[in-house]
């Protein structure tokens, strides 16, 4: 039996229903806060999520979570599903790639990564498979929330949130797409892409940018004729981010510094527009997420070879490389 070739587009493209222009972000803030806790890629870490919620609970003012996006992509048990949704659903959340595919049926996009040359096709069909398997999982866990997929797909793809004094989108991909590239550290630190950065900025009439989709992270604080502005990118909150570490990774942004017993979490930040910009480390129950994670993808599985050696030992990356210290390098990241 001759069996087609796989759609070589499916995980690369950026489809015309991803993209934004700069200036949709020039409107009145929906959200207001003095403290927030930006959680991209949670990527169906239960753990992550518990630690994350006690991280806030230990700050000295509300704490507003942000989930902008990939809450979902390991979680292809429908009772983890279910609860991760319940979960996320307590708090504000923006879609990401993978809620937006779940939402669909259309196949054409696979994960909706739009992934870049870089990533090797065997990446690239590897998390289409995820997707697909999680989309089966989003079809079984319909039956028990009746209209959970289009809840997620009424999520919106960003929000202009004001935090103090600064003006943020928070968004999932970048400043012109939900899978967009242009917020990934390499991106970031080029100083050839400056120019575009800070054209964007003014066209959004913006202070900053927090973003994830790329999975790995990267802060930038660019000087403009207008002032200071950054990009931060928490990279994922369910894995790990850098080299010999098990630690998730948030972005706090906020009105006011860091203080007491949270302060040991910071893994950098900068103080910039206004607000304080900080890096904070999750410390889940790493043991129990691995043990998780090999029962829901056992040996051989798609997920299993694509991110397990990046849970056990963490990413080829340093914060030298989010910070953009070090010349940029190719480094395997899942996204």
């Amino acid at each position: 039996m001759i069996l087609p070739a796989p759609d070589s587009t499916a995980g690369r493209i950026c489809p015309p229903s991803y993209r934004y222009s700069p200036a949709v972000f020039a409107r009145a803030p929906e959200l207001h806060a003095d403290i927030v806790y930006v959680i991209g890629g949670l990527y169906g870490n239960a753990a992550a999520l518990a630690e994350i919620e006690r991280m806030a609970c230990r700050e000295i003012a509300a704490v507003t979570l942000i989930f902008n996006g990939d809450f979902h992509w390991f979680d292809v048990d429908p009772d983890l599903f279910v609860g991760i949704d319940a979960a996320v659903a307590r708090h504000t959340a923006l879609r990401g790639t993978v809620e937006t595919e779940l939402a669909g049926d259309d196949e054409a996009n696979g994960c909706g990564c739009a992934y870049p040359e870089s990533v090797p096709d065997d990446d690239v069909d590897r998390s289409n498979e995820i997707l697909a398997q999680l989309r089966a999982t989003a079809r079984r866990a319909e039956l028990r929330q009746t209209g959970l997929r289009a809840r997620l797909a009424a999520l919106p793809m960003h929000r202009v949130a004001r935090i103090g004094g600064a003006r943020l989108s928070i968004v999932h991909g970048d400043a012109w797409a939900l899978a967009g590239w242009q917020f990934a550290h390499d991106s970031l630190h080029d100083a050839w892409r400056e120019a575009t950065l800070a054209a964007a900025f003014e066209q959004a009439a913006l202070d900053g940018f927090p973003s994830t989709h790329t999975c790995l992270p990267a802060l930038k604080v660019f000087d403009t004729g207008l002032g200071e502005r950054f990009v931060v990118n928490n990279g994922s909150a369910g894995m790990p981010n850098f080299r010999g570490s098990r630690a998730g990774l948030i972005t706090r942004i906020a009105a006011t510094p860091l203080r007491g017993r949270l302060a040991s979490a910071r893994s950098y930040g900068a103080t910039t527009a206004g607000v304080y910009v900080d890096a904070l480390s999750v410390q889940f129950d790493a043991d129990a997420w691995m043990a998780e994670f090999e029962r829901l993808w056992p040996a051989g599985t798609a997920a299993q070879v694509s991110y397990r050696q990046r849970i056990v030992d963490g990413p080829c990356f340093s914060i030298e490389d989010a910070l953009g210290r070090v010349p940029s390098h190719s480094c395997a990241a899942a996204a």
